[in-house]
């Protein structure tokens, strides 16, 4: 009956298959509200509102909208005596019933204990829209009373509706709680090095061949083949070897890997080895879709304003990525992005296909290590291995370079408290530079230097742990020469 449409990357909404109209109080509550959030965000509470249209159609044979119409919407403190009914759907499979459905002995604890969680984060969403709706059509504009009585009406529902958040967030709570088996979702440096060993592509020499018009078009002559990778084009063994790179050696997330373009690389003026990998969304480089469009149904973007960031690389890893773009990635792309298809019209990689082929590098790797998946082993792999994974692996590689770090440092300077100096330098920062009390820019300098001794520890650990065990080499020179 309903679904959630991307309205051209801009909005999502909530849409009626039949009608092919958006429903006129989730379209409100988009509009005034849901706007100013990132597109995630809209994606995730309209998922739970088209979870409540839904049960409610089920539960009365008529739409939420229609219900609320035919009684000139004044009965929405009706809605909050169905979140418990809503709740039950949920845990239900979305099956209305007078006897709750109990779980079955099929039914572990930590399945049953995510379906609470989520039911949970819905019922919340709901109690949101419920609020907001209360504030629109309990008023005078809708309804002749006296205002003072439809101020209580609203304090109250508003209470109703704290007291049922509270109830749903023990259960969100609840399961925040890390149990002594959860897995840290990481990789150990040997569980690594042979991921990394099936992920390494082919090893191949530039072959340049011409073409009738007088263009050049790449070809390649096999020197080594990786037996352990499942991808066969060279292509896309490359393309998937360097966003992984980016993910484990860098930190990013596979969303923000898909957003880098050519520009997003960038030497620095005042030293040209160092490159600087710029993390941004599209409208960030002052750029729109009507210069540049991306062409992916789900468009990929930036979690939140502190994912934006600028990330040094080596010269190696650049190197890469250059040779990739310049020669590997299909010529026909009409489109800036770093990772494009394989396949016509080359449209940017969409994250469902790094999914997918993620999933075969896994089993590949499942099949030629499976010591690493043998529970008779405590550091065993007990879950799906999935492209964050890789992002848990360097986040936690890092935490133990900075923690020997900044703890010889201590040793050494006899620092107990570097958050204490750090605020107490900003504070004299804003007096000289003489910004109010309210400013941010302060702290934006004082991120700036942050991320300034960040990178330098990222170079640090790539430097002991990475260049030792190149796992494949790149003449930059001899592919320029190749294609000159």
């Amino acid at each position: 009956m309903y679904k959630i449409e991307n309205c051209n990357g801009k909005f999502y909404c909530l849409l009626d298959k039949v009608t092919t109209m958006p429903p006129l109080l989730a379209f409100r509550w988009t509009e005034q509200e849901l706007m100013e959030k990132s597109l995630a965000t809209q994606k995730s509470y309209l998922t739970s509102l088209k979870l409540f249209y839904d049960f409610w159609l089920d539960k009365y044979g008529i739409t939420l909208d229609y219900a609320l119409h035919l009684k000139n919407f004044r009965d929405v403190d009706v809605l909050t005596q169905e979140l418990m009914a809503f709740w039950d759907y949920l845990l239900a499979d979305k099956q209305i019933a007078n006897v709750i459905k109990l779980p079955s002995s099929n039914n572990s604890q930590k399945s049953l204990a995510k379906k609470k969680r989520t039911a949970a984060k819905h019922c919340q969403v709901i109690c949101n829209f419920i609020q907001f709706l209360s504030g629109v059509y309990l008023t005078t504009a809708y309804r002749d009373e006296d205002p003072h009585q439809l101020r209580s009406l609203r304090t109250e529902i508003k209470l109703h509706l704290k007291d049922a958040k509270r109830k749903f967030a023990k259960w969100k709570k609840s399961n925040k709680e890390v149990p002594a088996y959860t897995t840290l979702r990481s990789m150990t440096s040997e569980q690594f090095e042979d991921f990394f060993r099936v992920l390494t592509p082919d090893v191949m020499k530039p072959v340049p061949v011409k073409l009738p018009d007088g263009g050049i078009q790449a070809s390649f002559t096999l020197i080594k083949e990786n037996p352990l990778n499942p991808i066969v084009s060279y292509d896309v063994q490359m393309r998937n070897y360097l966003l992984t790179t980016l993910l484990v050696r860098y930190g990013l997330r596979t969303g923000e890997s898909l957003l880098l373009r050519k520009q997003s690389f960038l030497p620095l003026k005042s030293d040209s080895s160092k490159v600087i990998m710029r993390v941004r969304n599209l409208e960030e480089y002052d750029l729109n879709d009507s210069i540049m469009e991306d062409a992916r149904h789900n468009k990929p973007q930036i979690k939140t304003a502190d994912s934006v960031r600028d990330v040094e690389i080596t010269a190696e890893d650049y190197k890469k990525i250059q040779v990739y773009f310049e020669f590997i990635r299909p010529k026909e792309c009409e489109h800036d992005f770093i990772f494009a298809s394989s396949l016509k019209p080359y449209k940017p990689v969409s994250y469902t296909t790094i999914q997918t082929q993620f999933k075969q590098v896994v089993e590949s790797f499942k099949k030629h290590f499976p010591e690493h998946f043998d529970p008779q082993y405590a550091e065993y792999i007990s879950e799906t291995i999935t492209p964050h994974w890789l992002r848990h692996t360097w986040a936690y590689a890092m935490l133990s370079a900075i923690y020997e770090k900044e703890k010889r440092r201590y040793i050494d300077y006899g620092v107990v408290n570097v958050r204490g100096i750090m605020e107490d330098a900003q504070d004299q920062l804003r007096v000289m530079g003489g910004w109010a009390k309210k400013s941010i820019m302060p702290a934006k300098y004082a991120k700036r230097f942050t991320q300034e001794l960040a990178n330098q520890t990222l170079m640090d650990v790539y430097r002991n742990h990475f260049n030792a065990n190149s796992d494949i080499d790149f003449n930059k020179e001899e592919w320029d020469a190749a294609f000159s």
